[in-house]
């Protein structure tokens, strides 16, 4: 059955909005009395009924809502800025593993750099993303994309909870341990290319990071990310949205 994103806004309108309507009228040709899932990224969903189709237009009526909750405790992910398409799919496969959200970090090491309009352009386009994956795997919950910060604030505004920070780095502890105890969140930092620098490592520390070890090998910053994303949704909810 195919499924539609509806934001919160414009779920009592009864209506799809334009782009979800273009994609459910003019590629899938769906028509009246079809039945679709809409959900509005809260966790919020309905089986519903199309009662109107049009080329811009596209009205449903819910004949059956649902509410899913996230699994706790969430996962969060603060990620340094790497190359635009490994970042998107860095997006993509995160709101797929469950992360209750991401927070885009500027790091003194970060090859891509943004800043005003351009960041929020980004933003914009990994909310997309997140909503496509979403369609996509079925969650009903997306993740928030939250706006571009530099390390120090980044680390300091991270949930309260437990915090990990992959990165090269004597010392760390290994992730099963890492996630042993009750935890009301959790949260990873990722560096960029060339890790964290010792200024952004200390500022982590000083904020209740500790540093973990993922291995002997050295693992790009997307796969680090995807990497404890996956070990989180194991060991904390027995797989990815809970068994």
């Amino acid at each position: 059955m195919a499924r539609f994103f509806v934001p919160p806004h414009v779920w009592s309108s009864g209506a799809l909005p334009e782009s979800e309507a273009r994609h459910a009228s003019q590629v899938l040709r769906l028509s009246v009395g079809d039945r679709v899932v809409v959900f509005d990224g809260t966790g919020r969903a309905a089986e519903a009924q199309l009662i109107a189709v049009g080329k811009k237009k596209v009205e449903f009526k819910p004949a059956r809502e649902w509410f899913e909750e996230r699994p706790r405790p969430e996962i969060h992910l603060v990620v340094a800025l790497i190359k635009n398409e490994r970042f998107d799919w860095l997006v993509q496969k995160a709101t797929e593993l469950g992360a209750a959200s991401i927070r885009p970090v500027s790091g003194d090491r970060s090859v891509v750099k943004l800043a005003g309009q351009d960041a929020e352009k980004r933003r914009t386009k990994w909310e997309q993303i997140a909503v496509e994956a979403a369609k996509q795997c079925g969650h009903l919950v997306l993740p928030a994309i939250l706006p571009l910060a530099r390390p120090a604030a980044a680390f300091a505004s991270a949930p309260a909870g437990n915090k990990g920070i992959p990165a090269l780095h004597p010392g760390g502890r290994g992730l099963s341990g890492f996630f042993a105890g009750d935890a009301t969140a959790i949260t990873f930092a990722i560096g960029p290319e060339g890790d964290w620098t010792e200024e952004e490592m200390a500022s982590a520390l000083a904020c209740g990071f500790v540093p973990l070890s993922l291995g002997k090998h050295v693992l790009r910053s997307e796969t680090a990310a995807l990497h404890v994303l996956s070990a989180a949704a194991y060991h904390l909810h027995g797989g990815v949205g809970g068994l």
